[in-house]
């Protein structure tokens, strides 16, 4: 009983459910059997959600009809849906063992084994299978699959031969050897034999695929490209599109490159998947393609996949890094209605709202966030982070505590920005020591985490301690983000603790020149000329810190006894 709970626990999917009874309908087809009736009530209890009820009705039926197999394979998919793969394993057993030629539980049982993790037990299961259906030539491709997953390549080539030689060769059985090949990086053998195949004008789309990637791997672009060129027009398969992109992309043929991205995408026969890690590599800037035109094919993901909550994050990142604030917003807000699982959708959602001075709302989508996605730690970090914002300390020490508990002791870059959040938080609390060692631990975790190092250097300077490791603090920041003007202003202020005026003044007109000025940084010009003997063009930048003082954090008495006295003031 408490392993049925645990099942009605993980919320297995309704439609799953009927699914199984639907499946035992068809196989009815050929004649009623006596326990029909009892299976309705199975499908009206998962209807209702009873998973619980639904199992125990199951096992009802088993216990009356102890040779139904396909209720055995009913209760397996679902607690192998339940991800119980040690309870489905040995009732689909059972019910191949009733029915040793249904493929259909030979397959499951493959899954369940290759779901588990455990390639080497679904090896057997594919041997029996082949002895009871000698004739079937997708049980070798499966062996073949399963042998090379499992590093055994040398045996998986031999079951090759042997299909081969059982059914003769085909360009999927080509297909198969020489992508194996190429992982055992023996592109040549790859390569001839899939050039046969090309010359046949195979229609199967993995011959000029792997093909085109044997070639662009010896830098061979103008080649690949006639070959997937090639493809397209011998199998009609979109999926090559992708496979042109990188070639046109690689032999600088941006526009091309864009138009096969654009072919693929509007393609509903190519996998949303394959689309969606596209996009993704495109978003993480390796591309050369401007927003605007990714911004083009995040468009099409959106017109084509109205649906899915992936279409409308990638679109609203985009708008994002445009500077449309609102349209990136209202589309997160469309995807977390798609989805309220997805936890990048609240993520941005919450930063664009911070970003726009709403900080009541991203507070409030925090917590709707958290209600969706109980304990999850990037959620409570950013929720924190917005009561930060909101100058609730409270909360947001609450939250941000609460982040780090349940962030898990693997995930070591969320721990570390975390940490560098709970840096933040404390110094702004006036709790420089716990401060101090939550940058530091922030910094041990992830060695590459510029604004960690780039606010405890800052702080440190402020209160003109540790100025050594501020300093190298701060140059490591700027080595890993050398465009950023606050790491830059951050480094000179660095320099002017230390009184090194000269390399001081380099850094803050680098800062200046590199971004809009904060009254922070005129401020900073200003002290660092004075102190570098300019104390003419000091009064200029200390009352353009002035004008722009609004809502910035900076001491305006201080800076107004400055311009008033015409002299640097501590």
């Amino acid at each position: 009983m408490n392993m049925l709970k645990k099942i009605a626990c993980i919320g297995l999917l309704t439609i799953f459910g009927l699914f199984c009874i639907e499946n035992i309908y068809a196989q009815e087809q050929e004649g009623d059997k006596p326990y029909k009736q009892l299976l309705v009530d199975v499908e009206g209890r998962l209807r209702t959600g009873d998973f619980v009820g639904a199992i125990e009705k199951l096992d009802d039926i088993i216990a009356k009809y102890p040779d139904a197999a396909e209720v055995y394979y009913a209760k397996a998919l679902l607690y192998g849906q339940a991800r119980n793969f040690d309870m489905a394993i040995p009732i689909v057993e059972k019910a191949w063992e009733i029915e040793p030629k249904n493929m259909l539980y030979a397959n499951y049982l493959v899954e369940l084994h290759k779901s588990k993790g455990d390639l080497a037990a679904a090896v057997p299961v594919v041997d029996r299978a082949i002895e009871a259906l000698p004739d079937n030539e997708s049980l070798y491709r499966e062996k073949m699959l399963l042998l090379h997953a499992s590093k055994k390549s040398e045996e998986a080539l031999q079951v090759y031969d042997d299909a081969v030689a059982k059914f003769g060769d085909s360009d999927t059985l080509d297909v198969m050897k020489a992508e194996m090949l190429v992982d055992l990086d023996r592109k040549q053998e790859a390569e001839k034999i899939l050039l046969v195949r090309m010359q046949d004008n195979s229609g199967l789309r993995q011959v000029y695929s792997t093909l085109g990637f044997i070639y662009m791997d010896k830098n061979a672009t103008r080649q690949a490209i006639q070959i997937l060129e090639k493809g397209l027009k011998n199998t009609n398969d979109p999926l090559l599109y992708l496979d042109l992109a990188d070639a046109y992309t690689a032999g600088k043929r941006g526009k091309q490159a864009l138009e096969s991205l654009r072919k693929a995408f509007e393609s509903m026969d190519v996998n949303y998947m394959d689309k969606h890690r596209v996009m993704f590599t495109l978003l993480r800037g390796k591309s050369g393609f401007t927003l605007e035109q990714i911004q083009g094919l995040a468009n099409i993901l959106v017109l084509k996949h109205p649906r899915i909550a992936d279409s409308h994050v990638a679109k609203g990142d985009v708008l994002w890094r445009r500077g449309n604030l609102q349209e990136a917003r209202s589309l997160f807000l469309t995807a977390v209605g798609i989805n309220r699982a997805h936890v990048d959708a609240w993520r941005m959602l919450m930063n664009v709202e911070m970003a726009l001075n709403e900080v009541d709302q991203a507070v409030d989508h925090g917590l709707e966030a958290l209600d969706a996605n109980p304990n999850n730690p990037m959620l409570l970090y950013f929720t924190g982070l917005a009561y930060m914002v909101k100058d609730d300390g409270e909360n947001a020490r609450k939250l941000m505590e609460a982040a780090l508990d349940n962030s898990g002791e693997d995930n070591t870059y969320l721990q570390s920005l975390i940490y560098a959040g709970l840096g933040d938080l404390y110094h702004k609390l006036e709790l420089a020591d716990v401060s101090d060692v939550a940058y530091e631990e922030a910094i041990k975790l992830d060695s590459t985490n510029a604004t960690a190092m780039n606010n405890y250097a800052y702080y440190l300077a402020e209160r003109k301690e540790k100025l050594d490791l501020a300093e190298k603090l701060s140059r490591q920041s700027n080595e890993l983000e050398p465009a950023s003007a606050t790491f830059q202003d951050t480094y000179a202020w660095v320099l002017f603790q230390q009184e090194n005026y000269k390399e001081a003044l380099k850094w803050i007109e680098k800062a200046v020149r590199g971004s809009s000025p904060s009254a922070v940084l005129y401020e900073h010009y200003g002290d660092i000329l004075f102190k570098s003997g300019n104390s003419k063009d000091a009064l200029k930048q200390w009352e353009r810190a002035l004008a722009v003082s609004d809502g910035s954090d900076i001491d305006v008495e201080k800076l107004k006894s400055k311009i008033a006295t015409k002299s640097y003031v501590e």
